[in-house]
């Protein structure tokens, strides 16, 4: 592909003419796709894994906290931001691990939504079943 000139030097074998289409070029922006996708990937793998491994302990919620941040400073240059902000990510992450440590599993805010609803209430609960003929509506 090395193209001579009158001065006896060739352009680099990299060199694309005006309205041709480079391919190397295309070729490199998807495999720097492919490896952000596949870092991605793993990460979001392995923050699954350490959410299920995590339940229970009391990091919980600090754990995956900190893996977000960590695949957030791994894939966009972060220099230009302020240290509160990943710094306030994971002091509320320790404050709901810390308030679910102190206060128990039975008044966590969760727990209570669940023991206050009424068992109709939910969007997957199929609708109790009709009467049959003949009989009338019992606890109206």
């Amino acid at each position: 592909m090395a193209a001579e000139n009158d001065e006896a030097h060739s352009l680099p074998s990299w060199f694309v003419a005006p309205g041709e289409v480079d391919t190397f070029s295309w070729l490199a922006l998807c495999m720097i796709f492919l490896a952000l996708y596949g870092l991605v990937t793993l990460y979001a793998a392995f923050d699954r894994w350490a959410e299920h491994r995590s339940k229970g302990t009391p990091l919980s919620k600090t754990i995956p906290t900190l893996l977000a941040l960590a695949l957030l400073y791994e894939i966009f240059p972060l220099d230009h931001f302020s240290m509160l902000l990943p710094l306030a990510a994971i002091l509320i992450a320790v404050m709901m691990d810390w308030s679910r440590y102190k206060f128990g599993r039975e008044g966590g805010f969760e727990d209570r939504a669940e023991a206050t609803a009424d068992p109709g209430d939910s969007v997957n609960d199929t609708p109790p079943a009709p009467n049959p003929p003949g009989e009338e509506a019992k606890g109206v």
